[in-house]
């Protein structure tokens, strides 16, 4: 009995929803595969009962450095920086974070701690960017990472696959579809 204590602590999971905020779904970076992700995602996270589940926002101040790469985008206090309607009844924490990696400079790490997580589900916008750098800074923290590659885009199509291959490759990240997760 004490064995499948400790495996079951072992084992906790939580999923990571990076950034699917306006800007990144229907906004500025938008697209019709961002509009399917946001609602295949909804799907999953319905079905993921007794599961924590974090939701990232990308949260920036006026002049951020950030916007002298991308433009300004999910500026603080804009319908751009808030996450998209077909989230907003999934019970969940919210992380405001102004940097690719939703690990950096945010109380991530310790709510998920604070929970015992030792494994992640992660998926969300864009695969390339946040989505990839939230994997680095999983990995960098010892978490078990797994990538659910169908609920994940890119707002350049071509780096989707290319991101899920380097998070497999260098994070060791599974990279599974949202359909084969056991819960």
């Amino acid at each position: 009995m004490e064995c499948d204590r400790v495996r079951n602590l072992a084992e906790k999971k939580a999923i990571i929803v990076v950034d699917l905020v306006h800007d990144f779904v229907d906004g500025k970076f938008g697209s019709d595969h961002a509009k399917e992700v946001a609602r295949k995602t909804r799907e999953f996270l319905l079905r993921s009962k007794d599961i924590v589940i974090v939701m990232t926002r990308d949260y920036h101040i006026k002049d951020d450095p950030e916007f002298s790469v991308w433009g300004e985008h999910c500026l603080q206090g804009t319908e751009g920086s808030e996450l998209v309607p077909e989230l907003s009844d999934i019970n969940s924490h919210v992380v405001t974070k102004r940097h690719y990696d939703a690990f950096h400079d945010s109380d991530l790490d310790g709510f998920l701690r604070a929970r015992r997580i030792t494994s992640l589900l992660v998926c969300g916008i864009s695969t390339d960017i946040c989505v990839r750098h939230t994997v680095a800074g999983a990995f960098f923290r010892n978490y078990r990472i797994t990538v659910l590659g169908d609920l994940c885009a890119s707002i350049n199509p071509d780096a989707h696959e290319n991101a899920l291959r380097e998070m497999k490759n260098i994070y060791g990240a599974s990279v599974i579809m949202s359909g084969e997760v056991k819960m």
